[in-house]
């Protein structure tokens, strides 16, 4: 997986803002072990957005560019987004009618109805026994997105028309709080993105650790204060060139607290697979934890939810996802 998307605009002539004295300041440094925000103060208790299930708790405990193949169930919460029947970003599980994602996977020329959520999902080629695949009901996008940053408030809710079955297979995230202490965690960033900067891709979903870039070192490699924002957070491994990449935008980067997964990121933007000096920048989930929740416990269900092609829990063979699509349509 490598950098995304759309780095705000460097003023044209301008020098490039990190200086290769930064780059060695950085590479000498130790990982950051602290994100901004966390304060040194106890995590407060999860609120889980499920009553039936626990988040956060995957069956398996345990590319990107630089990254690895998963196993399966290893990331239950992932969550694949297509349009028009081709995978576009990533998402997460967060309640049994809700998927988190990135606004920008949302764009107003983009049309609802041409979007599909598969879940359960680990190779794109094919959909296992575990595969449920879900229309949109509606989404929701944060009303600060792009209001005072180009790429600022990238954070969607995305509500499906039928429930999601959970399963080990399939399981939601928990979704880290506004006080959320992140020093000394572990953290993984995990899509279908490219894998190299010169566009190579897999159908198999990719997984690599992420350390946290405290915020001040994160604006001074990007060379402006206004270009990190307190709702965005940043991650990257610099010195192994292990970061996000195109194809996984609005994916979960999640990290491990007192045995619970909590999603901390959602894959937003950068300067791309061939800068791996600048940090993958996410939108910060803690700063927008009452957002999710109160849209969740306030927004009525689907009125009319209507059933998912799969799961096919009892089956053993797999299906191509692309004949779910197809099958939709007849």
């Amino acid at each position: 997986m490598a950098a995304l998307l759309r780095a705000p605009r460097i003023p044209l002539g301008a020098s490039p803002p990190a200086a290769p004295r930064l780059l060695l300041l950085l590479l000498l440094l130790p990982p950051a072990q602290a994100a901004p925000g966390a304060h040194g103060r106890p995590l407060s208790k999860v609120v889980a957005l499920n009553v039936n299930v626990a988040c956060g708790r995957p069956y398996i405990q345990g590319k990107i560019v630089g990254g690895v193949d998963v196993l399966e169930r290893k990331w239950p919460w992932q969550v694949s987004v297509h349009y028009r029947g081709f995978h576009v970003c990533g998402g997460s599980i967060i309640s049994e009618y809700w998927i988190l994602s990135a606004a920008h996977c949302f764009d107003r020329d983009k049309n609802i109805v041409a979007f599909d959520m598969y879940v359960g999902l680990v190779d794109l080629r094919f959909a296992s026994n575990h595969t449920q695949w879900f229309e949109v009901n509606k989404v929701i996008v944060h009303p600060t997105y792009q209001l005072y940053h180009p790429v600022g408030g990238d954070i969607a809710l995305v509500q499906l028309k039928s429930r999601i079955v959970f399963s080990d297979s399939v399981l939601p995230v928990c979704i880290a709080p506004p006080d959320v202490n992140l020093h000394n965690v572990t953290c993984w960033a995990t899509g279908w993105g490219l894998i190299s900067p010169q566009g190579y891709v897999t159908d198999h979903l990719q997984e690599a650790q992420m350390p946290l870039i405290s915020l001040p070192l994160c604006q001074l490699l990007y060379g402006h204060l206004s270009y990190i924002m307190l709702d965005m957070l940043c991650a990257g491994d610099i010195r192994n060139v292990k970061t996000v990449c195109e194809g996984d935008s609005g994916g979960p980067l999640v990290c491990e607290l007192n045995r619970t997964w909590l999603q901390v990121g959602i894959v937003s933007w950068g300067r791309g697979c061939t800068y791996p000096m600048y940090p993958a920048v996410y939108t910060r989930v803690s700063y927008f934890s009452k957002w999710i929740h109160y849209h969740i416990k306030n927004t009525p269900p689907p009125s009319q939810p209507l059933p998912a092609l799969s799961p096919m829990l009892g089956a053993s063979i797999s299906i191509p996802v692309t004949m779910l699509a197809v099958l939709s349509t007849l």
